[in-house]
């Protein structure tokens, strides 16, 4: 993503804000489809405990089916009506124009995203986590090689600007697909199903599944539609605004590669650890697992610090956008250890636990009745400069914070959700 900013950057601030307003549609799919998997996750985290590989296969079989569906109705839309979705979170006519062109390209990329998402989450469940590091890898070189290529018409190609960036990730996400899935099968993972295996479930299967998934799944899109909130609002300050927004939230994906890497492996090692009947070791691995979050937000605030002068300098951003681009990286920095901690509470300690509905409260009223309020008053009836109205959406990790650490010592967050067969 951060290769991504910085190439398209270099065609312009429309362009950016356009691509950044965009990819607002693939961030609402990719939060569905994260918490389409999360559910699905807990539940093989468990099954992976008590070594049952055989419900594994059918947890893998809903999950693919809820995540297909979810990615063809996205690609539907942003194919036939990119224009009218754009129109939601902007009224710039230039900036919908180089977004449809984006748009109508990238939603290719959905159907095959929302294979690798489901098989990502899953090996993750039953402790294989290297191939998934791999293909990642693997797939972001291409996508930056591509990218360069594409964007900027290098090696004889024809220079597409923003529509080279939409194939770029296009093909990546073929060839993190085309590893993942060839892996499972010649090596026989457990994931590596008989189509009838992942058809195999039945209805009360499926009712355990929707049990815990559902509240994931609600969670997601509640909060997402709350951060794409966000977006149609800062779209309606300037596109000034939109770029800042976008070259910061570039930034913060790659600090939270290591926040939400530390969630999943909470989420995993507690829901083995409850399927194997150790309840309270599990209690004492959600305490070492919330520490572990708060050294690595101050480690990534001291870093992110010392970078941020450096980092921007790469842009060719005006000195106006340049400035709130900077005083935000600075406020980012500084809630960056409450960020890491909320993340490793509600993705991986309370979701691992099992205790997917408290996640959603409290995630949920954050946004809804603290942050999105404050931004609205913020950025549009206030005037405030986009620095401090994202600083008004941070304001929510306090929240969650605060109530995470009355759930977590209460210990209701521990239940094992796997024992309807």
């Amino acid at each position: 993503n951060f290769a991504d900013v910085f190439m398209i950057g270099k065609l312009g601030e429309v362009s950016l804000a356009a691509v950044g307003l965009s990819n607002q549609i693939g961030f609402l799919l990719n939060l569905l489809l994260f918490g389409i998997t999360s559910g699905a996750g807990v539940m093989t985290a468990q099954y992976w405990g008590q070594k049952d590989v055989v419900n594994i296969k059918k947890v893998l079989g809903l999950a693919l089916i809820f995540s297909l569906t979810c990615s063809i109705i996205f690609f539907m839309a942003s194919f036939l009506i990119p224009e009218k979705l754009l129109r939601i979170y902007t009224p710039d006519l230039e900036v919908i124009a180089l977004g449809v062109r984006y748009l109508k390209i990238v939603c290719f990329s959905y159907l095959i995203w929302a294979l690798s998402f489901v098989y990502v989450l899953q090996l993750r469940g039953i402790s294989i986590i290297k191939i998934t590091v791999v293909s990642s890898f693997i797939s972001l070189l291409v996508n930056i090689f591509l990218n360069y290529v594409l964007i900027f018409g290098k090696y004889g190609f024809k220079a597409y600007g923003v529509e080279g960036a939409a194939m770029a990730m296009c093909v990546a996400r073929i060839v993190e697909f085309l590893i993942i899935i060839a892996t499972v099968y010649i090596k026989k993972y457990p994931l590596a199903a008989k189509f009838t295996e992942l058809l195999s479930f039945n209805i009360n299967f499926v009712r355990n599944y929707l049990k815990i998934s559902l509240p994931v799944v609600l969670n997601e899109t509640i909060w997402s539609l709350g951060i794409n909130s966000y977006s149609m609002i800062y779209a309606r300050m300037s596109t000034e605004a939109v770029a800042t927004v976008n070259v910061v939230s570039s930034i913060e994906r790659i600090v939270f590669v290591g926040f939400i890497g530390l969630a999943n492996s909470a989420g995993v090692i507690i829901g083995n650890t409850i399927g194997e009947g150790q309840n309270k070791k599990a209690e004492e691995y959600g305490i070492s697992f919330e520490k572990m979050a708060f050294i690595l937000g101050i480690g990534t605030t001291i870093i992110l610090t010392l970078i941020i002068i450096p980092v921007l300098n790469i842009y060719d951003l005006k000195i106006e956008t340049y400035n709130m681009a900077k005083i935000t990286l600075f406020i980012l920095a500084f809630i960056l250890p409450l960020k890491s901690m909320n993340s490793t509470i509600i993705v991986g300690i309370l979701r691992g636990g099992g205790d997917t509905k408290f996640a959603l409260y409290i995630d949920v009223a954050a946004l809804w009745l603290v942050s999105v309020p404050l931004v609205y008053l913020g950025g549009l009836v206030w005037g405030f400069p986009v620095y401090l109205v994202y600083l008004l959406a941070s304001s929510e990790e306090i929240i969650k914070l605060i109530f995470g650490f009355k759930r977590i010592k209460s210990k209701k967050w521990i239940n094992n959700v796997v024992n309807i067969k």
